[in-house]
């Protein structure tokens, strides 16, 4: 089974673009976070629904029109980690 992830709450998050990159404070820890893209754009696309990484790699390579492949599930995949590491992001069970 493809575990999912959720985006915090889009009201515990402030962003602020610069720019290459996106500051994110997430009102929860208190912490400002340095994203780089495509950490920003996976929050987006992930809004208020639990998506698994090969979700969000085909909305991003519709939305971004690029080229769908089996590293960009990975990569996605990969930034959901850092994201949960940083608690932006939750893994969903079940």
């Amino acid at each position: 089974m493809t575990p999912k992830y959720r985006a915090a709450a889009a009201d515990d998050l402030i962003w602020h673009e610069l720019d290459s990159m996106t500051l994110l404070f997430h009102r929860t820890s208190g912490i400002t976070h340095m994203l780089a893209d495509p950490a920003p754009a996976i929050l987006d696309v992930m809004a208020d629904r639990a998506m698994s990484a090969p979700e969000i790699a085909a909305f991003l390579a519709t939305e971004y029109d690029v080229e769908l492949a089996t590293d960009t599930e990975t990569i996605v995949l990969a930034r959901l980690e850092e994201l949960s590491a940083l608690g932006l992001v939750s893994r969903i069970t079940g």
